[in-house]
């Protein structure tokens, strides 16, 4: 069985003030996260943000299931394997609520993703999939 998840930056959103600010995300270490397909696997991926200014960030996935980052992956069938998603660097791992953060050169974040599932015989083989979405507000 293939299980994979894949990292998105869904977009950056500006509000200028006087003059435009600049934030950025760097060091992506891996877009795509691809658990193997047994029973508490992880994957990770890790970026930093470089900003002028206070910014907020907020992580969400297509397959969220609620604010402390429990999600699933999905295959063709509809068939769901649970997740965890943990959030490291951010004031808290809370999942799509935007999470405030100070101005920085190297704010470093890591997303983990464990399969809370345990996988076996009769589980339908296919790509388990879920999109992660990355979002700045400055």
């Amino acid at each position: 069985m293939k299980l994979k998840s894949s990292l998105l930056v869904l977009s950056l959103f500006c509000i200028p003030i006087c003059h435009a600010q600049t934030c950025q995300i760097n060091r992506v270490t891996s877009t795509q996260l691809k658990l193997s397909s047994s029973y508490l696997s992880q994957a990770a991926t890790s970026f930093t943000v470089s900003c002028e200014t206070r910014y907020a960030i907020q992580f969400s996935s297509r397959n969220l299931t609620s604010p402390n980052g429990n999600s699933y992956l999905i295959n063709q069938s509809n068939h769901k394997l649970r997740t965890q998603m943990n959030i490291s660097g951010a004031s808290s791992s809370r999942w799509n609520v935007p999470l405030s953060q100070p101005a920085s050169t190297n704010n470093k974040f890591i997303v983990l993703v464990q399969l809370l599932d345990r996988p076996n015989a009769i589980t339908p083989s296919g790509t388990y999939s879920d999109n992660l979405y990355v979002s700045l507000l400055f």
